[in-house]
């Protein structure tokens, strides 16, 4: 039996909400040019059980934010070399299908989800005014401070451990206090049924 649990909701679930709380705090105060979106996306994804698991696929997961944004960028020249409109819509759906097959091909399976988060996130942003480049800069940008944060709070913010032999001692102790104190009532109310019993021999009628 422990003494510790942890709460409810889950400390992940916690560290999740924090992270993506900070980014969307940041972006805010940075400006409307800036997209909170993206980064809580991002810290979203990167969150993971643990510092460990961060660590280890926190490399793939800068690869798969610099794979989508490279491909964002050669959609983005795509769709301006063509001067139909909506291009970029078709661009989109060919351009999730390469980045897959890359990264499944260069064994990077780990990077394609937040590879394929950058490259929507240009390409869908591709037809606003600012210049479509500077766009996927700032895209880039939005996503890399969002795995930064997740890996951040994952690495101060730990989960509490609970030391079992002591917890289990512990709880032994209170058990065996319970149990004396219940023995000890029970020895008290033998000895007055006892006392009552002799009493009643004596004085009977």
């Amino acid at each position: 039996m422990k003494l510790c649990h942890l709460p409810p909701v889950g400390m992940r679930n916690i560290k999740t909400a924090l992270a993506v709380f900070i980014c969307i705090i940041v972006f805010a105060i940075m400006g409307p040019e800036f997209n909170p979106l993206f980064a809580a996306i991002a810290a979203l994804i990167t969150m993971g059980p643990s510092i460990e698991d961060s660590v280890e696929s926190g490399w793939n997961r800068i690869l798969g934010t610099i794979y989508g944004g490279i491909g964002g960028m050669l959609g983005i020249f795509i769709a301006n070399l063509i001067s139909f409109q909506y291009t970029y819509i078709a661009i989109i759906p060919i351009g999730l299908i390469v980045i897959i097959y890359f990264c499944n091909n260069f064994k990077k399976t780990g990077a394609i989800s937040i590879a394929c988060v950058v490259f929507i996130s240009i390409m869908t942003t591709y037809p606003l005014e600012m210049g479509s480049y500077m766009l996927a800069i700032l895209r880039l940008l939005e996503t890399s401070f969002g795995i930064i944060v997740a890996f951040l709070i994952n690495r101060f913010i730990k989960v509490p451990k609970c030391d079992e032999k002591i917890a289990d001692s512990l709880v032994a102790k209170e058990e065996n206090e319970k149990l004396a104190k219940t023995d000890e009532n029970s020895s008290r109310e033998y000895k007055k049924l006892k006392v009552v019993s002799i009493l009643y021999m004596i004085f009977k009628p």
